[in-house]
């Protein structure tokens, strides 16, 4: 018995202490939030919020094996500290500045980070030798000090040589070259687009955790149509490429999935609206497992007048509610807001006046706010007498990404069995349909 409890105990210990931890300390950011996102798919996504301690230290348990990039962000997203991890401890200090970044950021455990800031540091002034250094001299005479003393710094930067034998470090840096690699002919262009249908075909789950993956899409696009003379020859090829990209990365895996959710992520509705369509339209026939940012890209463009809205599920029940379904009414307005948001404050009294009869009437509304202050939030809410839910995530709340919400306020009217009636900017716009 005693065996099979220390069987149990080592099955289940990853998902109760994490895979690994990232800690450290930030000075000047005592009792503030660290936003931790990863690299998943095409984007990142958040997934977990942690609160440092008066000191400004932290620690985050990553719950599953992950190699690539996972960022710390403040609130805001105004800055970050990236941090490279292949499934290892991390721990690191940083200072908050005055102008709200993160700065003199060490990293002091994590051989993949500590070897990635090397090799940034290496990069940054490998760019500076390459693009500004030429430039400076030019304004001065080789015999003149400044112009040797630039000289003398290229040369030392010549013979910098960043390790990077680690295998994930070494997968990063190949992708980041070929990322940032200048392609200026025709020629060049299609090397480097078979390059990356390579990588797509053949690399695993680093290259999602490098971020890389919308970047390396949108650049197989542009080398594919590098010399197209007319619009017509650009939508026929980017048809083809889209095809062919689907095909190399296979639609019913997750990297083919990953593969699409870049291209509507890079491919620009205004222009492709018509041929993503048909994308659109794949994606929501097929009968695999999809994966979940595909998912909440086919909510998003599903959200069609007469079509079931996603369902929000609280994190905590908001007057005895546990979901958006739970919410049962004749007629229903979701309006996705936040009190820092201008427009808002001068919709929500026109929000207000038309609540009383619209509850009368058997409708409903619930109020799904992109704070980030508790307070602010409370402050705002305390004369609306709808249901106010916030999770303080700012735009990372759950159901802005699924409902399409790309500014505030966005208000949804739904019937009685959460199939949209209207989308609107204004309340005014949806009191013919009540």
């Amino acid at each position: 018995m005693k065996n099979l409890i220390f069987g149990i105990i080592l099955l289940t210990s990853p998902v109760v202490f994490g895979q690994f931890k990232i800690s450290g300390e930030i000075k000047n950011y005592s009792e503030r939030p660290v936003m931790v996102r990863m690299n998943k798919g095409a984007g990142d996504k958040l997934i977990n919020r942690v609160e440092t301690d008066k000191n400004g230290k932290f620690s985050i348990n990553i719950p599953q094996k992950y190699s690539g990039i996972i960022s710390l962000t403040n609130l805001q997203r105004s800055s970050s500290i990236e941090v490279l991890t292949d499934n290892e401890d991390v721990d690191l200090t940083a200072v908050y500045a005055p102008d709200g970044s993160f700065k003199e950021i060490v990293f002091n455990k994590g051989a993949n980070a500590i070897g990635f800031q090397n090799y940034q540091n290496f990069q940054n002034l490998n760019d500076l030798k390459n693009n500004i250094f030429p430039l400076l001299k030019a304004q001065y005479d080789p015999s003149d000090e400044f112009y040797q003393a630039v000289t003398k710094e290229e040369s030392r930067i010549s013979k910098l040589n960043p390790a990077v034998e680690l295998p994930l470090l070494k997968y990063y840096s190949q992708v980041s070259d070929l990322v940032n690699s200048q392609v200026d002919n025709k020629t060049t262009a299609e090397i480097y687009a078979n390059k990356i249908l390579s990588r797509l075909n053949r690399d695993n789950d680093y290259l999602e955790g490098s971020g890389y993956l919308s970047t390396l899409v949108l650049n197989y696009f542009r080398y594919s149509i590098m010399g197209a003379n007319s619009q017509e020859e650009i939508n026929s090829t980017v048809e083809k490429e889209i095809n062919h990209l689907l095909e190399v990365s296979d639609l019913e895996t997750p990297r083919g999935q990953n593969v699409l959710s870049a291209i509507f992520m890079v491919l620009p509705k205004e222009q492709f609206g018509s041929l993503l369509e048909k994308y659109y339209s794949k994606a929501n026939d097929l009968t695999c497992e999809i994966t979940e940012e595909l998912r909440s890209n086919l909510a998003a463009h599903n959200m069609i007048i007469g079509n079931k809205i996603p369902d929000i599920k609280f994190k905590e029940p908001v007057k005895g509610f546990k979901s958006l379904y739970d919410v049962k009414a004749n007629q229903k307005i979701i309006i996705f807001w936040a009190s820092w948001c201008p427009a808002c404050k001068e919709e929500m009294p026109f929000v207000k006046e038309y609540y009383q009869s619209f509850k009368k009437e058997g409708g409903e509304i619930v109020a799904i706010s992109l704070d980030f202050d508790q307070y602010e939030f409370e402050n705002a809410t305390k004369d609306f007498d709808w249901i106010n839910y916030t999770e303080l995530l700012q735009w990372d709340t759950q159901g802005v990404e699924e409902f399409g919400v790309s500014s505030t306020p966005t208000l949804f009217l739904v019937d009685k069995d959460n199939k949209l009636i209207k989308k609107a900017s204004h309340i005014s716009e949806l009191i013919d349909n009540k």
